[in-house]
C-alpha cells in the first residue's frame, strides 16, 4: 500500500464505465451543462446520512468557485463540527489524518480520510475534527457506512466538508473529477454552490 504524506489531500471518482449516461465525463472539453444528466445512475451517494441535508458552498460550476485547476471538480458542504460523515461509496480506507486542531489554518493541515474504490478511483473527505476519524487504515468499507466527524482544520475558513473524486492516487496532487449523487434532486450541472441537497434513501 502507497504511504501518502500527511499533505495528501483526499481523492475518490464517479462516472467511470457505470455511468453510461455521460459517455464524455472525462473530457475536459465537454459542455459541462449536462455533466450529471444521469444522475440516478451514479455509483455515488452523498456524503452524509440519509434524512440530513446540508447546503452546497461551492459547486464545480457556476457560482464562485475557490477550487482550480486539479481541485476544480470538488465540493464543498457546509457542516458543523462533529458531523457524521458517511462514506460515499464503498471503498477500502487508503489514508487517514486527524492530529490537527480546528481553526489551526494552513496547508497540509487537514484532517481527512482517503478511500480507494475498486474501479482505481479514490474519494477524499476533507477539514475533519481532530480525532474525528472513525475508521482505519486498510479496513473495508460499505456506503453509508459512518467513517469520520466534519470539522475546520487545514485550510478551512469556517466549518465545512470538502469532498471530491480523483483518477489519481488520492494525493494531494491528484485531479478532481466531476462527480454526481444519485440520492438527491437532479443536479445536471453538477452540485450548484447555495442549493441545500437533502440525503434521500436510497
Amino acid at each position: 500500500m502507497r504511504a501518502p504524506t500527511v499533505k495528501a489531500f483526499s481523492g475518490l471518482l464517479l462516472c467511470a464505465l457505470a455511468l453510461l449516461s455521460c459517455p464524455n465525463i472525462f473530457d475536459p472539453d465537454r459542455d459541462e451543462t449536462e455533466v450529471c444528466a444521469g444522475h440516478q445512475n451514479s455509483p455515488f451517494v452523498l456524503p452524509y446520512p440519509v434524512g440530513e441535508t446540508y447546503v452546497c458552498l461551492q459547486g464545480y460550476v457556476g457560482g464562485v468557485n475557490h477550487h482550480s485547476e486539479i481541485f476544480r471538480y470538488a465540493v464543498d458542504f457546509s457542516m458543523p463540527i462533529g458531523s457524521p460523515v458517511t462514506a460515499a461509496r464503498s471503498g477500502v480506507v487508503d489514508f487517514i489524518e486527524e492530529t490537527f486542531e480546528d481553526g489551526d489554518f494552513g496547508v497540509g493541515k487537514d484532517n481527512l480520510v482517503v478511500l480507494r474504490h475498486d474501479d482505481g478511483t479514490y474519494s477524499r473527505y476533507v477539514h475533519l475534527t481532530k480525532n474525528g476519524v472513525l475508521v482505519e487504515i486498510g479496513q473495508i468499507i460499505f456506503q453509508g457506512d459512518p467513517i469520520a466527524l466534519s470539522g475546520n482544520s487545514g485550510q478551512s475558513r469556517a466549518p465545512h466538508l470538502h469532498f471530491d473524486v480523483t483518477r489519481g492516487d488520492g494525493t494531494r496532487e491528484s485531479q478532481t473529477i466531476p462527480v454526481c449523487f444519485r440520492n438527491t434532486k437532479p443536479h445536471p450541472r453538477g452540485l450548484e454552490t447555495g442549493v441545500p441537497y437533502a440525503s434521500l434513501p436510497y
